[in-house]
């Protein structure tokens, strides 16, 4: 990972982990991967799933719990022509902030915390609220038959990719195809890699 890229602002991370709509859980037994598109919220330093209490997740969990868990916010591609104009591909790349974390999983079974999770989660994807909170007796049924794991980070990385390795050249040869093209996208890409300039 080139030094450039590698972000360690604690706030950045939690930003990116809160607006992140799912990630990638890879679990492994017996050399034998397995990995997953989920949905999570990050909450007190630890990120929390939810789900079933049988399948094949949890057969992976319970025989090794070591995981990883990634999450990636993708901005603009940029074409080759973007950087050079002599025809050279190598030059095509992708903008984007990305993130892994390293760590244990491990089932809560305290009914408080997996009330207090569940609650995280709603807040996370129904911002607009409209619901009866979690603490509330109506869904003691469901809280205890649903099964709640998080995964405890051991290491956290983080990489921005945003051009922050651009020369001043490719910089704003780059920046005026973003402008040309002009998608929301691009539009937001292109206040990023201002922020992260460092030509």
């Amino acid at each position: 990972m080139q030094k450039i890229v590698e972000i360690t602002d604690k706030k950045m991370i939690k930003e990116v982990l809160d607006k992140a709509e799912y990630g990638t859980l890879a679990l492994c037994i017996d050399d034998k991967p397995y990995s997953l598109p989920i949905n999570f919220v990050e909450y007190n330093n630890e990120i929390f799933f939810h789900g079933a209490k049988k399948g094949k997740k949890i057969d992976y969990i319970n025989k090794n719990a070591n995981a990883s868990f990634s999450v990636v916010e993708a901005y603009s591609l940029l074409p080759s022509y973007f950087s050079t104009d002599t025809g050279n591909a190598a030059p095509a790349t992708h903008l984007f902030k990305s993130i892994i974390i390293d760590g244990k999983i491990e089932f809560v079974e305290d009914y408080n915390e997996k009330a207090q999770a569940l609650e995280a989660l709603m807040k996370k994807y129904q911002k607009e609220g409209n619901y009866t909170p979690l603490h509330d007796s109506m869904y003691e049924k469901i809280i205890t038959a649903t099964c709640i794991y998080k995964l405890i980070p051991e290491q956290t990385k983080a990489k921005f990719k945003l051009g922050q390795a651009f020369t001043k050249e490719r910089y704003e040869r780059v920046t005026s195809h973003l402008k040309e093209r002009g998608t929301p996208k691009d539009l937001e890409t292109l206040k990023l890699i201002e922020e992260f300039k460092r030509v």
